[in-house]
């Protein structure tokens, strides 16, 4: 504990503090930990602010390309912004205004995940995000993921799918 305040690390008690320099290590005070965290930033190929910055540009890419095939296929739909501004506080990317039908299945909203997951990370996306759309907004279509053995109404055809 002494040697945390000598090295001016005995403030370091709030989550909003520690986000905050692990954001900028430029604030940690001790310059061999400020370096030694920006090494683990800048090196961490899975879940540093780097790769999420990455994910993040490769999934709003998916849904421009989403938004261009659904206006290109004259569909009417609102998308996550419309929905909040309706106040709708759990949101897909899309909600379609008439369903379509997609290899026998009827579609009302569309969530796209440009990214694969293990078992645990689809368990948390069902959880965080697709069942409360499925309570709201009743059917389930995902594309470009494998379908998965707990979730058997998962409809993933190819993409992009064709609209009947």
């Amino acid at each position: 504990m002494e040697a945390d305040e000598e090295r001016g690390l005995s403030d370091w008690t709030s989550k909003s503090v520690i986000n905050s320099m692990l954001r900028d290590p430029s604030q940690i005070p001790d310059g061999v930990l400020a370096n030694q965290v920006y090494q683990c930033i800048v090196n961490d190929c899975c879940y540093g602010p780097l790769v999420d910055c990455i994910k993040h540009a490769i999934g709003h890419e998916h849904e421009v390309l989403l938004r261009d095939l659904l206006l290109e296929k004259n569909l009417s739909f609102l998308d996550e912004d419309q929905l909040r501004a309706k106040g709708y506080d759990k949101t897909p990317d899309f909600i379609l205004q008439v369903p379509v039908a997609v290899e026998g299945h009827v579609i009302h909203w569309i969530e796209s995940k440009a990214s694969f997951g293990d078992e645990c990370s689809h368990h948390a996306y069902l959880h965080d995000q697709f069942w409360s759309y499925w309570n709201r907004y009743l059917s389930l279509y995902m594309s470009k993921i494998k379908p998965l053995t707990f979730f058997p109404k998962l409809v993933t055809p190819p993409f992009p799918p064709k609209l009947n």
